[in-house]
């Protein structure tokens, strides 16, 4: 499948878009990175399996708004991994023995709520942490590797790659706290739901169980008709992935805006 690189500008485009004008009226913004750890669920497991993660790391820029409202412009890069093998209590996935792992590349845009007077001086209290809430929207560039088996031989397992480009839904928890002056650091974990069912290349699409493809690859390939066999019931939820990470931030407290002329 061919990355739909129309639909990845016209997101990106839409995020900066969202976040230039706000550079002009801030009264403060800030920079981070964080590390973390990225995990699946979805056709291969159903299940949610916080131990089976992937490493991922993330850059934003975040623009305070009010002491109640930010939005967060994010680039992400990390991946994620299905098994078949850790539905260990599912014979049906035990006899698949279906497996990916996939790179991922996310941009998206959030607002984030935040529940106390956080690091401004808008009323008499000011706190220096905070719990949150955020949402938003955002494009996710995937990379698969796969391995599956055949009718061929199903003692071999074959390798495949595709490449897709999926639309996600964000939402999310967090805390945050003013570590130094200048400085803060947070928690997050937000949960991206896709807007397909083909992060690990199989899903339902119409109701029907399908395969996605690598270009050139027709559906009659004998190597993929061992996986048509198993349309393994109760899996036609859209595929998920969650990001955990902790985060550091610098906060800029000037911002000259220039005067209209």
């Amino acid at each position: 499948m061919i990355i739909d690189n129309s639909v990845v500008r016209r997101n990106f485009s839409f995020i900066f878009l969202l976040v230039l004008p706000a550079c002009v009226v801030a009264q403060k913004w800030e920079v981070g990175t964080g590390v973390g750890v990225n995990q699946y669920k979805g056709d291969v497991m159903p299940t949610y399996k916080p131990l089976v993660v992937r490493p991922a790391a993330n850059a934003f820029v975040r623009m305070n708004f009010s002491r109640a409202v930010s939005f967060k412009a994010q680039g992400m890069f990390g991946g994620v991994v299905g098994k078949d093998k850790f539905m260990k209590s599912d014979p049906y996935h035990q006899s698949r023995e279906y497996s990916f792992n996939a790179t991922l590349m996310e941009g998206s845009g959030q607002i984030e709520y935040n529940f106390l007077n956080f690091r401004t001086n808008a009323s008499r209290i000011v706190d220096n942490w905070t719990p949150y809430v955020f949402g938003g929207y955002g494009a996710t560039l995937i990379d698969s590797k796969a391995l599956l088996k055949t009718d061929i031989n199903p003692s071999v397992f074959t390798p495949y790659n595709t490449n897709k480009t999926e639309q996600v839904m964000i939402l999310g928890v967090g805390f945050k706290k003013q570590w130094r002056n200048q400085w803060n650091w947070g928690i997050e974990f937000g949960a991206r739901h896709t807007t397909t069912d083909f992060l690990d290349n199989i899903g339902y699409s119409a109701g029907n169980f399908t395969l996605l493809l690598p270009q050139g690859v027709v559906p009659s390939d004998p190597k993929f008709q061992y996986l048509l066999k198993y349309q393994i019931p109760g899996t036609k939820v859209k595929d998920m992935y969650y990001y955990t990470n902790f985060s550091i931030s610098y906060v800029f407290y000037k911002v000259h805006c220039p005067t209209r002329r």
